[in-house]
């Protein structure tokens, strides 16, 4: 590679090195922190800086030039050597930036691929916050880790000191499926930076419109040709029956489409009802995902200079591959178009596109060694043709023996963490980038290779062979389910208005036998006709308020009560065995019986401090057969999160909290309830109140700043008692938990 014609736009602060930078030898990370360093006995010859560390992705001339602007610290060296004066051991990894590469990660799962992305990303940001790159980011997240990147990661912030490094959030951009960003209010957006993410149908192809409809992307010919009829209706036109003229539009919607189907005469003519109406099925379907949408997001909505984007897909669900093959083909075609618009004196197109680093994980399913998706052959374009306009590309995978080679071939730098199939070794084998150490190509050694740690085999760099290093840790949070995880959920399932107002009826057709017997057989699969004719309207959901509380990082590890009414919907949607809040077996009390009605009741003992509990007033709810589990599940939730003990645990931001489980079988509930009061009243709580809702009494205790809720309930024999601590002193709570912990024993 020309690398002096090849390197991507820097600032110009960062044209010439900056004297000024200071020269110290650079800090070596301790063998303690690696944990694993093995020895290695080939010699180890590489590109190094005392003053920066080991350079990896650019030669001696271009570093020589550059210096340490534009370097990205990926880790530090975790092998050592034979001769302990020539071992790198715990010297910095650091990756050039300024040049557009080709990276290849793999790995299996756990094995910490996921994790390195985000490494990247963050020195991507890193060096264009110090004005160093001026490039765009764009990073496509299928399971749901990379937006939580706006987070410090306080969670290992003794390992960060270690390495001499802050925890810190980036300011990236998150876009999300257009029907789930609007199913959020307004403080959840603005907090995780989110925007909509649409794709224009007008950019699918024929082959596109096979993924959207149909699994595997393999439509009937009858299909593929209805397809291609309506599509060229809605560019050119067509003629009503009543021979008005439907002029023709350049952008259209999904429900354009079915207009189509439904008012075109030639196409009525053409095809028969049955397959009409499969289509429209199919296209309503599509429609569902919210994420096709005239006007679309275009590569200049996501690749901005000085940005890093995460395109977050995992809320499409079993639907995220085939959407997001597309999305790729479309970002991909849309970077290198803008990038190869340059002008005749040789310099960017940076007024239409910054160069790009397009970050994209599982890429054995969008650029498979066999068969063919969306976006294989975009993907091995921008591979093959990026560097030259100053683009970059890293793939990610678990299977890279199912990546195709021409992918593969053009990588420059190949990152691997563990692997265990003899094939995906085979493939590292085959297409490492550099000389590979007989030890290396031992199948428990790779197999066995810690979490975090990973070989690099550089193409460019005068390394002669690869080596292992360990990664950093991340700076930014990094995945894992959160309360944002469920509001996602929720919000799949809530119906917008745009969606109630631009419904289409489809009118009832009748098939009879003789015309289902001439729908070829490829066409419909099993009784697949008959479900889909059937109508698929979203149900109704409860009216949502908007959150009580203001949220906070606290808030997002606890689901409030804003998404009850959505959790209790998807319960019964999913068909569960319970539910939290409209169980309709009978209540199990005592006489006097309490009334419940929609408001909360409440009985205050919050000024008198020698009140005991009348427990012949507390409702115990007797839920059907459920699974212990799962009778924890509903009784803690329904204590962490309905509004009458919400309210109480938490009446400000920032709470600290911790729960016992008390779980008995054969006991009388009203004797366990007694019982773990008496316990609490011991150690100096007072009763506040019981509070009477939807069928549970809420028993509510505190103790200066700490603050106890429990409520009861049955299944079978099973008594379940969620008993919950809360308070702005951690250690309050803990002691006091702890304390009652071993007083039930």
């Amino acid at each position: 590679m020309d690398e002096e014609h090849d390197f991507q736009e820097t600032s110009e602060e960062a044209d010439e090195i900056d004297s000024e930078l200071p020269k110290e030898p650079v800090k070596l990370i301790s063998e303690d922190t690696l944990d694993y360093h093995p020895r290695v006995s080939e010699p180890l010859e590489l590109l190094v800086d005392p003053d920066t560390g080991v350079v990896v992705g650019r030669s001696q001339s271009f570093h020589k030039k550059y210096g340490p602007v534009g370097l990205g610290m990926l880790g530090a060296i975790s092998e050592t050597s034979d001769d302990i004066l020539t071992s790198l051991v715990g010297t910095p990894v650091k990756l050039d930036l300024v040049s557009p590469h080709v990276m290849f990660v793999a790995g299996k799962r756990g094995s910490g691929k996921s994790y390195t992305l985000g490494i990247i990303a963050e020195e991507l940001a890193l060096a264009m916050e110090r004005s160093q790159i001026e490039v765009a980011g764009v990073l496509i997240d299928t399971v749901d880790v990379f937006r939580q990147m706006v987070e410090p990661n306080v969670d290992q912030e003794d390992l960060l000191e270690k390495w001499g490094l802050d925890d810190r959030g980036f300011p990236v951009a998150v876009y999300i499926p257009r029907r789930t960003y609007a199913g959020l209010p307004d403080e959840v957006k603005k907090k995780a930076r989110l925007y909509p993410l649409a794709i224009s149908p007008r950019e699918l192809s024929d082959s596109d419109w096979g993924y959207v409809l149909e699994k595997g992307g393999q439509l009937s010919t009858t299909m593929e040709n209805l397809i291609g009829d309506i599509i060229d209706s809605l560019r050119h036109g067509y003629t009503l029956e009543e021979g008005t003229r439907q002029e023709g539009i350049r952008d259209f919607s999904i429900n354009d489409m079915i207009r189509v189907i439904e008012s075109n005469p030639a196409i009525q003519d053409l095809y028969k009802a049955s397959t009409q109406t499969a289509m429209i099925q199919r296209l309503r379907r599509a429609n569902r995902l919210g994420i096709f949408h005239p006007g679309g997001t275009s590569a200049q909505d996501l690749a901005i200079g000085g940005q890093i984007t995460v395109i977050d897909v995992a809320p499409l669900g079993s639907d995220a591959e085939s959407v997001l093959a597309i999305l790729t083909n479309i970002l991909c075609r849309q970077v290198l178009t803008y990038r190869m618009t340059w002008t005749d004196d040789g310099t960017s197109a940076r007024e239409e596109l910054p160069p790009t680093w397009l970050i994209v994980d599982e890429a054995h399913t969008l650029v498979p060694r066999t068969g063919n998706t969306p976006a294989k052959e975009a993907i091995i374009s921008y591979a093959k043709l990026g560097r030259r306009f100053g683009c970059s590309l890293v793939l990610c995978t678990q299977q890279p023996s199912a990546v195709a080679d021409d992918a593969i071939s053009q990588s420059d730098i190949i990152l691997s963490h563990s692997l265990s199939h003899d094939n995906d070794i085979r493939a590292l084998q085959q297409r490492a980038p550099a000389v590979m150490p007989e030890q290396f190509k031992d199948k428990v050694f790779i197999s066995s290779l810690p979490r975090g740690v990973a070989l690099l085999f550089d193409q460019t760099t005068e390394n002669k062979r690869g080596f292992i290093f360990k990664v950093r840790p991340r700076l930014s949070k990094h995945g894992g389910t959160d309360r944002l995880s469920g509001l996602f959920e929720a919000a799949k399932l809530a119906p917008h208005e745009e969606d109630l107002k631009d419904e289409i009826t489809i009118q009832e057709v009748e098939i009879d036998e003789s015309e289902k017997l001439e729908v070829p057989s490829d066409e419909f699969k099993d009784d697949e006709m008959l479900d889909e004719i059937e109508d698929e309207d979203i149900p109704d959901l409860p009216h949502v308020p908007r959150p009580p509380v203001k949220l906070s990082r606290e808030d997002w590890e606890l689901l409030d009560s804003w998404i009850q009414d959505y959790v209790t919907t998807l319960f019964e949607q999913k068909q569960q065995e319970f539910s939290i809040t409209e169980e309709t077996a009978p209540r199990e009390t005592t006489e006097p019986e309490v009334s419940i009605v929609d408001e909360p009741i409440i009985e205050d003992y919050s000024d008198d401090t020698d009140a005991v509990i009348d427990v012949s007033n507390v409702a115990v709810r007797r839920f059907g057969n459920l699974q212990p589990t799962l009778l924890a599940k509903a009784m803690t939730r329904k204590v962490l999160y309905s509004r009458s003990s919400h309210e109480f645990l938490f009446p400000t931001e920032s709470i600290e909290r911790e729960t016992v489980l008390i779980e008995s079988d054969d006991v009388d509930p009203w004797d366990l309830v007694e019982r773990i009061t008496g316990i609490l009243v011991e150690r100096g709580l007072h009763l506040d109140s019981l509070r009477h809702e939807d069928d549970f009494t809420f028993v509510l205790l505190r103790k200066d700043e700490v603050r106890v809720a429990f409520s009861a309930g049955i299944s079978e024999n099973t008594v379940c008692i969620p008993v919950i601590f809360s308070g702005t002193s951690r250690r309050g709570v803990s002691i006091l938990s702890d304390q009652f912990r071993v007083a039930m024993r």
